[in-house]
């Protein structure tokens, strides 16, 4: 995924773009919002760009695939994991399998999300969801 923005700012190696996001940008969520309603980015600067330059910002089309399948398949397949367990250990307690299965399921996708927060924070730390800049059109 690719989008145009310009420098904002500069902070040691890193740049703050600023861009007006396509529908698919909008919904990746790797970027936050400027108080203008624009998405901002901070990136390595790699490329050394200057406030003002135009430059090309990217996020692998893997990184965004693996990312929204954490997202929206994690808690899905935990619940009914915690569902299908809950069914069993249920009817080999009291036969009250479907009030156990659920509470299972519940109980499974609370733990989604915290693994989620989990695989957040470690995202975070690895360069290797960031979005990068691949290149930069100098200010005249």
């Amino acid at each position: 995924m690719s989008e145009k923005g310009v420098v904002v700012r500069v902070n040691g190696d890193h740049a703050v773009v600023e861009m007006q996001a396509s529908k698919d940008c909008e919904a990746c969520g790797a970027c936050r919002y400027s108080r203008e309603g624009r998405m901002v980015a901070t990136v390595r600067n790699r490329l050394n760009a200057n406030v003002g330059d135009s430059v090309d910002i990217e996020i692998e089309p893997k990184v965004v695939i693996a990312a929204a399948l954490v997202v929206y398949m994690l808690p899905i397949v935990m619940f009914f994991l915690g569902y299908a367990i809950g069914i069993v250990v249920g009817g080999l307690l009291n036969n009250q399998s479907e009030i156990v299965g659920i509470m299972g399921g519940l109980i499974f996708l609370a733990f989604s999300y915290l693994a989620m927060r989990r695989i957040d924070k470690r995202a975070g730390i690895s360069r290797r969801f960031e979005p990068r800049m691949c290149d930069v059109k100098p200010t005249l």
